[in-house]
């Protein structure tokens, strides 16, 4: 048929993707690998909030869970760190993760044993943190 050639015949051609050009798209570029981390590590921490926070009757941790509850469950955010820019980029169904968050938290207020989110690093560190020159400066210091 002649209509197969034309515009028209294109519209009914079937859209095929092969294994490598679907995930040849999801690939971690180097240079956006830094900002995927950044992403996972704010969700994370409004996730933790949003959890460990719950049970906040006022206060600053109420506060931390009311924010975190706006941020994971409050519609239209804009910007490249809104919750739903945050999950298309890490590949998570933003209202599959909603709807899971509603069901903890139901199940939370019920008082069902609910599990948590586990610590990001089991690492515990005392002390402050310093610059390694600083560090070095000191040990120095200390030998002498």
């Amino acid at each position: 048929m002649e209509w197969e050639n034309t515009a028209l015949g294109n519209l009914f051609v079937p859209d095929v993707l092969t294994p490598e050009q679907f995930y040849d798209s999801r690939r971690d570029d180097s240079s956006i690998r830094p900002v995927k981390k950044l992403m996972m590590a704010i969700l994370e921490d409004a996730l933790r909030c949003f959890q460990n926070n719950a049970d906040a009757k006022s206060g600053a941790r109420k506060r931390l869970f009311s924010e975190a509850e706006q941020w994971l469950c409050g519609e239209g955010g804009t910007g490249p760190f809104a919750f739903e820019t945050v999950c298309e980029t890490l590949g998570i169904e933003p209202q599959f993760l909603r709807s899971g968050l509603r069901e903890w938290r139901s199940q939370q207020l019920a008082g069902v044993s609910t599990r948590r989110l586990a610590r990001r690093s089991p690492v515990v560190r005392s002390g402050r943190i310093s610059a390694p020159a600083h560090r070095e400066a000191k040990r120095a210091a200390r030998a002498n």
